[in-house]
């Protein structure tokens, strides 16, 4: 339970860390803006997260969990905040995400 948790939060950061960056994409000044940097801050701290996630998984089995939640969450992110198209190509890209949290989440 305490990894699900964490793995929410590395997920919530990155998220937060991608929208910042997506704004800041928007202006002139971007790589210069406070968006910018806030955004790569959120970047790094996943990295405390993943050290812990890595005492106790493989680094496939989260891996492939948080790409997957991660790719989720920001095509939704895209689609409603930023109104970007999400069409045949996005949706079989997802399915197969889940399709491998699927197969990770096998006991073998």
């Amino acid at each position: 339970m305490k990894s699900a948790i964490l793995l929410v939060i590395v997920t919530a950061f990155t998220l937060c860390g991608d929208y910042l960056i997506k704004l800041a994409s928007e202006r002139t000044n971007g790589m210069h803006s406070t968006m910018f940097l806030l955004g790569a801050v959120f970047y790094g701290l996943p990295a405390f997260g993943w050290f812990f996630l890595m005492r106790s998984h493989s680094l496939a089995a989260i891996g492939v969990l948080y790409s997957a939640s991660t790719m989720l969450l920001l095509a939704a992110l895209g689609v409603f905040a930023f109104n970007e198209s999400f069409g045949l190509r996005e949706g079989l890209g997802l399915s197969l995400a889940i399709a491998a949290v699927l197969v990770m989440s096998q006991s073998g």
